[in-house]
């Protein structure tokens, strides 16, 4: 049995008809609950995310397909989520950085981080230049066997010139 080529438009059609079937169903209940979590009235959430407050309602009360960027990025700028994989677990609450492990961050202690690692990469600089061997800063040239011969041949001022071998 062979397969009929597929026409642009058809192609088209399963394409949508397949990514439609992958989508994520955003529960309405769950994107009110992050709005008001995050103390913000229909009109922030619709200027936050760019859209109208009639669109906010229609997404609440189940009128309209809540779009996954949208509750995405209503995650983010409530504080319950940060943008990448990189992120994952990290939050936000007021004007702390939360990690994973419970630490909180305020933007004075990271401003102080940079400086650690500043100073980390110079402290790994200076013990590489110390762990390397010294080069010889001496170094004497190999001697030049005709000039010294050329020297020895050559009388001195005080010898006299030997002629015919006699002295």
């Amino acid at each position: 049995m062979t397969r009929r080529k597929l026409t642009p438009a058809e192609r088209a059609k399963r394409s949508r008809r397949e990514t439609a079937m992958h989508r994520r169903w955003i529960e309405p209940l769950a994107f009110q609950d992050i709005r008001k979590e995050a103390c913000m009235s229909r009109l922030e959430a619709a200027q936050a995310l760019d859209v109208t407050s009639r669109t906010i309602q229609n997404w609440e009360t189940g009128g309209a397909r809540i779009p996954w960027m949208a509750f995405r990025m209503l995650r983010i700028l409530s504080g319950y989520a940060l943008p990448g994989s990189d992120w994952e677990g990290w939050t936000v609450r007021g004007s702390l950085l939360i990690a994973p492990t419970g630490f909180s961050y305020d933007a004075v202690s990271l401003e102080q981080i940079q400086y650690v690692f500043a100073q980390a990469r110079l402290w790994r600089q200076a013990s590489a230049r110390r762990s390397q061997p010294t080069p010889v800063s001496t170094v004497l040239p190999f001697p030049d066997r005709r000039k010294q011969l050329e020297d020895e041949s050559r009388p001195t001022v005080g010898q006299s010139l030997r002629i015919g071998g006699l002295k």
